[in-house]
Formats: C-alpha cells, structure tokens, sequence
C-alpha cells in the first residue's frame, strides 16, 4: 500500500472507530439511526463528511469510499488489531431502546441439537445424511417427515436412526 494512501486510511479508519466508539459510548450523539443494532456505513459517511473528512481527492466520503478503508486496512492485520476498542468500557453501558435479537435456534430434527445457523434444519453432514436416508420414511400424514412427527411425540431416543 503506498505510504500516502496507508497514511489517509488511517486516519479514516481511526475516525471511524473513533466516532462509533464515542457513539456506542453515548458520549455524543451523532444522529445514527436508534432501531439498528449496527450503524450503516452510508450514516456513518454521512457523520464524518459533517465532521469533515474526504476522500484523498477531496471529494465526500461514500459508504462504498469507507467499505474500502476498511478492506485495505484489514489486509494489515497489526494495524487493523491495534484499533480494536476497549469492549469492557460497553459493558457496564445500559443500552434504551434496543430490541431483542429475534430466536433463531431451532433443534436439529434428525438429533436434536439447537441449530444456531439462519434457515437451516439439520445441524451437520451427518445428519443430512441421515435425513436424506430416511426422509421418506412412512409416518403419520400430518407431518412432513418420519423426524417431524418423532420430535412432536417427544420421542425417548430423540435419534434412532443414527
């Protein structure tokens, strides 16, 4: 990275972290929008042109200018690491206003283990497999498969199939 570049992203990506950290804090209010948990790139642009800050060229900062401050700074792992705040200043922090994080675990239906991943049902390759075998398994006719209605019925070996 060429020293005059390295030098501005920087001092961009300093304030970045800078302004959020203050943000996070509530140490100053920035204006960032109150029902995200994360503050959007295109609100923190807009932040740190009202501060101040541009481009090399002078121009404003976008959320696609700030997207690559943070991609070129990333690739230097010991300038990266040495911005990383002090998180047992947000620990004490009560926060207002801010909604639960939506239940996203569901049971593996093959075994049973909460599954923490978006949108999926099955917890690993094995149980995949396992589910593919037996998919089509006879079982009763108001569940989708054999692993839906043994999970209904509470079954006392919540896998008899692996």
């Amino acid at each position: 990275m060429e020293t005059r570049k390295q030098t501005h992203d920087t001092q961009i990506f300093s304030a970045m972290v800078e302004i959020l950290t203050i943000s996070g804090l509530g140490e100053w209010d920035y204006g960032f929008t109150q029902t995200h948990h994360q503050t959007r790139l295109k609100e923190l642009a807009t932040v740190m042109n009202k501060v101040g800050f541009t481009t090399r060229a002078g121009k404003p900062l976008t959320k696609n200018t700030l997207k690559q401050v943070v991609h070129r700074v990333r690739q230097k792992e010991d300038l990266f690491d040495g911005y990383k705040p002090d998180w047992d200043k947000f620990r004490d922090i009560e926060y207002h206003n801010v909604t639960p994080p939506k239940q996203t675990k569901v049971d593996c239906l093959v075994c049973g283990v909460p599954v923490e991943t978006k949108g999926k049902k099955l917890c690993s390759s094995d149980c995949v497999k396992v589910y593919r075998e037996n998919k089509d398994a006879p079982h009763d006719p108001k569940f989708p498969t054999t692993f839906h209605q043994m999970r209904d019925q509470g079954s006392s070996d919540p896998h008899p199939l692996i």
